[in-house]
């Protein structure tokens, strides 16, 4: 082994605790950039979450208005009293539909042995109502030799408040 002065052993020394304070200092400074990015995203996810909790309640307030206009009046005594100003009520069928869509209300109509253009009248006083409502599944069958049809549809009304 070599035989060192003390001069050389201090120097040596001290070099290597230069090294090392020099990479404390290195390990530090990366560490403090990774705490900085670290917060940095952290920052960000928190912004994140904010804004999706701004927009879900946003979103539930929307889904708590009602889109349109709402009736008011009860749907089944609604289509009642169309058929009473066509004055076809003793040819109307009506059943209340019980599987239908959350917020909505839903009745069956059925009609039977009525004219086309008592049926076309009642569609079309359903379909251009406002507040708005809406049918569906209409099924027309027609009658052969007394020239009448027997029809049955949905109507559908968003649920009042």
């Amino acid at each position: 082994m070599l035989n060192l002065s003390l001069r050389e052993q201090l120097l040596i020394a001290l070099m290597l605790l230069l090294v090392f304070v020099l990479a404390g200092i290195w390990g530090l400074q990366y560490l403090n950039r990774q705490e900085n990015y670290l917060l940095q995203q952290l920052d960000e996810r928190d912004y994140q979450i904010r804004q999706v909790r701004s927009l879900s309640r946003e979103w539930e307030k929307i889904q708590r208005t009602p889109t349109a206009p709402v009736l008011t009046q009860a749907l089944s005594s609604f289509v009642e009293n169309i058929a009473r100003s066509l004055q076809i009520q003793d040819n109307l069928q009506l059943n209340v539909l019980t599987n239908v869509e959350v917020g909505t209300e839903g009745v069956k109509v059925g009609l039977d042995r009525l004219k086309l253009d008592n049926l076309l009248s009642m569609l079309y006083r359903l379909e251009n109502h406002r507040p708005v409502i809406r049918t569906s599944h209409l099924n027309i069958s027609i009658s052969p030799g007394d020239r009448l049809v027997r029809a049955s549809f949905q109507v559908h009304k968003q649920q009042s408040n």
